[in-house]
């Protein structure tokens, strides 16, 4: 990709009066789900609290951000607003000198609205603030006889809200939703190519595109204390074009892979307790860089107080490389595609929750951290406070 890049610049660099377009056939760079593990935002306090699990529970509007049948309203209407942060953090120190800085750029913000319009549909409308970061890739500077003529600083940053519609339906032991998810992208680049004097050119390029995403979602509860749930995330293949100025570089095969989130609730009919089991699917190796990921979640919820729920849980979030891909050079030399790097590692996170219930408010307070088990030196923690309040007709 990179020889590609420096022919397309090198041609508009002829002809800076033109716009050159070139084809790729490969993914777009900030599409792919490289650092996905520190980007994704894990929006709803609530979930987030017990283990980042809850296909198969009914709670508030951000439950539909798993699955769109799972959300329910007490009274007539709700509206739910979230703000988290998480930690910056640096990559790959093991492989570079001072490594990549890692900053979160945009916090994990959500705001919904939702309303009953009948004992049988509910409907909303959420936001989602669901993934953000920014990499200081650090600089390179061009020289003159020792000394520092230009200075290139590189960075890359991403950043996606979603505008999501949950719609869900709900008859007797069952409950289906449909989320009409409208995901929204931005990215930048500023990088450097190499000119044949062995000098660095800068190159800058930025992406936004909108990406419709429908979630299908299903509970089953054959009995008051046991339900299983189901969603489904549609895949999606979409055409992307990054501007670098004049020059436009647009790549044709970028897949959004297929979703899938299966799992269990059970509560104990004798004390406030509640188990929760998920399992995640996502389809990766679509991209020949990635394996599939799957991944675990565990949660438990115990009510010592009608007004007070204590949550806690873990989750997995393995490494998706696909270590044994390999590509080769115009000399055919072959190459492992991805450095080794301590920055990769099969990740597993703690969480704890709260919710304390005032009146039609539900205050939820939720901390994720992989710093008890997982043994790597990229420590992630994320922090959540949402609000969740009733609404009710006079």
């Amino acid at each position: 990709m990179l020889k590609q890049i420096i022919v397309i610049i090198l041609v508009g660099l002829i002809c800076p009066l033109l716009s050159v377009t070139v084809e790729l056939d490969q993914q777009e760079g900030t599409s792919k789900p490289v650092i996905d593990f520190y980007a994704d935002n894990l929006v709803s306090a609530e979930i987030a609290g017990q283990g980042y699990a809850g296909v198969a529970d009914v709670g508030g509007i951000s439950f539909s951000n798993l699955n769109p049948a799972s959300f329910d309203i007490k009274n007539d209407a709700q509206i739910y607003y979230e703000y988290g942060l998480k930690n910056n953090t640096n990559l790959f120190s093991d492989i570079t000198s001072n490594g990549n800085d890692i900053t979160s750029y945009r916090s994990g913000v959500a705001a919904a609205f939702a309303y009953k319009f009948t004992e049988y549909v509910r409907a909303g409308i959420i936001y989602t603030a669901k993934s953000s970061y920014n990499i200081d890739l650090g600089e390179v500077y061009n020289t003159h006889n020792g000394d520092i003529m230009e200075t290139f600083s590189l960075s890359e940053k991403r950043y996606i809200n979603s505008v999501n519609i949950p719609i869900s339906y709900v008859l007797e032991k069952f409950r289906f939703g449909v989320g009409l998810n409208l995901d929204i992208y931005h990215s930048e680049i500023n990088n450097v190519y190499p000119l044949e004097n062995g000098s660095w050119a800068s190159i800058c390029g930025e992406l936004d595109f909108l990406l419709f995403r429908p979630k299908l979602g299903a509970i089953y509860s054959p009995s008051q204390n046991l339900s299983f749930g189901l969603s489904f995330l549609m895949p999606v293949e979409k055409e992307l074009t990054t501007n670098c100025g004049f020059v436009f570089l647009e790549h044709n095969k970028n897949i959004f892979p297929m979703e899938i989130l299966v799992g269990t609730k059970y509560s104990t009919p004798n004390i406030p307790l509640s188990v929760l089991l998920d399992f995640s699917y996502k389809q990766y190796s679509e991209m020949d860089e990635f394996v599939d990921s799957n991944n675990f979640h565990l949660g438990l919820e115990f009510a010592p107080f009608e007004k007070l729920h204590i949550r806690t849980g873990m989750f997995t979030n393995f490494d998706i490389r696909n270590t044994d891909y390999t590509v080769t050079d115009g000399l055919g030399n072959e190459y492992d595609y991805w450095q080794d790097s301590e920055t990769f590692e099969d990740r597993k996170f703690l969480t704890l929750g709260l919710t304390y219930f005032w009146r039609r408010t539900e205050i939820n307070l939720a901390v994720v951290d992989n710093s008890l088990l997982t043994n790597s030196d990229v420590k992630q923690t994320y922090a959540k406070l949402g609000f969740t309040v009733q609404l009710a007709h006079p």
